[in-house]
């Protein structure tokens, strides 16, 4: 530098004299040198390029835990326990086991962009065969309500396809998903090759599977945890306060220690009069109905003292139920006070619907993937049968909209409910098509005033049919059948 003597030292770099005052500026003010109170660096990473993200950060060691889903809580044990003990969840997993019990069901081919499917053929019935005992030793119904307990209880439906020497499918084979340890790759995912699975006996690794061999299938499964999350599960605060409170109400019955009532006596007694009051007096009045309904005489100053015990059920009892049932998605009208009629009804039959639909989703989606990877028919599905309504009068009135607006002929409706045509039952819905012949039970003024005429000319013929007009005049001039002007009698045209 021009002007500076050797004696002066060497100079200071600006860049070194910039750095220090950014530097306490940071730490005096926080603003950084690029901004103030900026983001900062990005901090190098750590993890293998080669894995590019992991579904989830899994404990670390997770395929060398013993006991499955030992690092979680609650465990296999204790929701199996909540579920056996609690008399209205219990209630409520076979009530849903019965509903899905009762659903038709079969197989046939995927269904096309336009709605419409095949019945699937030789193949498709094949595999309902082997649905009839899908473990060679349970029905149908049996094998779906064992499956319907672990996916409700613990959440861990598991499957294991038994082959033949050939390698077809032999035998569909429920396993106890508590025994069942699903592994991870390096990426939190289930391996693709290899082993997938472990079973767990007696604490040992006893037996590797692999996703071909072992269907494990939770219902709900969350993206943080290796484990599925049962309807016991989410409840499992009130279904324990459930047990205490029935244990209360079980002590007050079998190990209650607080009498019905207390009795002073003179104050003149010592205690061993007392005592042999009470001995005497509980030994009369013990096992005998006749001397408890008898007058009794007590020495003069004894005074009664009822004692005001809390009620054993209230509004606490109903509110668990509300909440495990709408956990289930039931009703709980057999556990809560009623409402009137129509409502309670009302609220059955939708959640009924609401809560089957769904376990019907889930049960489809798991028989769909053992039919397509198991069995090798990717063509093929399981399908609910369409139901009819339980109800006649409703089956009905929906049958007889269908015809009045024309949406279906006579035929049509007797062919979905199985009944032979009728000659008269084609009725296309066209333009310009003449309407059929009214509901005799509902004619109009016109057809009222051919009957009258009718029944004038039919009277003057034969006296006799004066007296089945005065018949159907009692019933508001409507008579099951009306006589015509021509004497003919009118056909019910919309019988069905």
């Amino acid at each position: 530098m021009p002007g500076r003597t050797p004696d002066q030292g060497t100079p200071v770099p600006t860049s070194l004299i910039r750095r220090v005052s950014d530097s306490a500026r940071y730490l005096l003010t926080g603003r950084t040198p690029t901004g103030w109170f900026g983001p900062g660096p990005v901090l190098p990473v750590e993890g293998p390029p080669e894995e590019a993200g992991r579904a989830w950060d899994y404990p670390q060691g997770a395929n060398i835990q013993y006991q499955p889903r030992g690092t979680e809580r609650p465990t296999f044990a204790q929701l199996r326990n909540l579920a056996e003990y609690h008399d209205i969840t219990r209630l409520c997993l076979e009530t849903r086991k019965d509903q899905m019990a009762s659903l038709p069901w079969g197989v046939r081919e995927k269904a096309t962009a336009d709605g419409t499917a095949g019945d699937g053929g030789a193949p498709a019935r094949a595999i309902e065969a082997l649905f009839a005992y899908p473990d060679r030793e349970h029905d149908f119904v049996t094998w779906q309500r064992m499956m319907l307990e672990e996916m409700l209880v613990i959440d861990a439906a598991t499957v294991h396809v038994r082959r033949t020497k050939g390698g077809a499918p032999f035998a569909l084979e429920l396993f106890d998903g508590s025994t069942i340890k699903p592994l991870v790759d390096e990426r939190g995912r289930s391996p693709e090759a290899g082993p997938a699975y472990q079973q767990i006996i007696k604490g040992l690794p006893a037996w590797d599977f692999t996703r071909d061999e072992l269907f494990y299938l939770p219902r709900n499964v969350r993206a943080w945890k290796l484990y599925g999350m049962s309807p016991v599960e989410q409840t499992i605060l009130l279904i324990n306060l459930a047990l205490r409170r029935e244990m209360h109400q079980l002590a007050y019955y079998s190990e209650r220690n607080l009498p019905a009532a207390l009795a002073s006596v003179p104050a003149t007694w010592t205690p061993k009069q007392i005592e042999e009051f009470q001995a005497r007096f509980d030994a009369y009045m013990a096992g005998s109905v006749t001397a408890q309904s008898r007058m009794h005489f007590i020495p003069d100053g004894t005074k009664y003292i009822p004692i005001q015990t809390a009620p054993l059920f209230d509004v606490g009892d109903e509110w668990i139920a509300r909440v495990v049932c709408f956990c289930f998605s039931l009703p709980p009208t057999p556990f809560v006070k009623q409402t009137n009629r129509a409502s309670a009804q009302q609220q059955h039959e939708a959640a009924k619907t609401e809560g089957l639909l769904p376990s019907k989703i889930w049960f489809k989606g798991v028989m769909d993937r053992l039919i397509q990877q198991a069995m090798g028919r990717p063509n093929l599905e399981f399908a609910w049968a369409d139901e009819a309504d339980i109800d006649p009068l409703v089956a009905a009135q929906i049958d007889d909209l269908s015809i009045k607006n024309r949406s279906k002929t006579i035929n049509e409706v007797r062919a979905m409910r199985g009944d032979a045509p009728v000659p008269w039952g084609d009725e296309p819905p066209a333009e310009g098509k003449p309407e059929p012949d009214p509901d005799p039970l509902a004619l109009d003024g016109e057809d009222a005033a051919d009957s009258d005429t009718g029944d004038a000319d039919a009277s003057e013929q034969d006296p006799r049919a004066t007296t089945g007009k005065s018949a159907g005049a009692s019933t508001g001039g409507r008579s099951l059948r009306q006589a015509r002007p021509n004497g003919r009698a009118r056909p019910r045209r919309w019988q069905l």
